[in-house]
């Protein structure tokens, strides 16, 4: 069975101040390309969810529009579903910049319900985790009603959270320029080998 992934890329970024997916991290390297080459190991084939479909084709990732632009995560993964069709597929945002393969292996390992994703302290975290295309009906039901709660699908469907491994708070998003310039530094430190 194919591994496939993808990245949400159709957010408004409205703090960050610009397209959160071609921020360029390091050397030249967009988030979306860093993410995507970082949890490689783990999927086998990826694909960005952006606002229009081709954005992102420039940086060699195949790229489909949002059905539901604006709508929020919850669309981003019902139009991943969709066109996935059937089988497991891999969530992640373009901004998850320090997560680790592992991460995305340990998941797939605990696949025992319809989706599966990580909790840290006490919170679901939805924008890293593996989800069953079959979930498509559910997913557009919930876009074409009120309740577009990433976090109340999850629970309905009876989704499986575990525990966020050590290091899990690094993982998390870039939202304004200065935790950007913070990921940049940290990026370059990797690159040069300083971790």
């Amino acid at each position: 069975m194919k591994r496939v992934g993808y990245v949400l890329a159709g957010g408004q970024a409205r703090r960050l101040g610009e397209d959160k997916a071609r921020a360029q991290l390091a050397r030249g390297v967009t988030l979306l390309e860093w993410v995507s080459e970082r949890l490689s190991p783990g999927v086998e084939g990826w694909t960005a969810v952006g606002a229009e479909a081709g954005a992102y084709e420039d940086l060699g990732v195949r790229t489909i529009g949002d059905r539901w632009p604006g709508q929020g995560p919850l669309g981003g993964i019902a139009t991943a579903a969709l066109d996935r069709g059937q089988g497991w597929f891999f969530v992640t945002s373009c901004d998850a910049v320090w997560a680790r393969a592992a991460w995305v292996e340990q998941l797939w390992e605990a696949r025992r319900a319809p989706a599966v994703v990580f909790e840290h302290q006490g919170r679901v975290e939805p924008l890293f985790g593996w989800y069953r295309a079959e979930l498509a009906p559910e997913l557009e039901a919930a876009m074409e009603g009120e309740e577009r709660s990433v976090w109340r699908f999850l629970e309905a469907v009876g989704a499986r959270r575990i525990e966020a491994p050590g290091g899990w708070e690094s993982g998390q998003g870039i939202n304004d320029p200065q935790a950007l310039a913070r990921a940049r530094e940290k990026a370059q430190k990797i690159l040069r080998g300083d971790r």
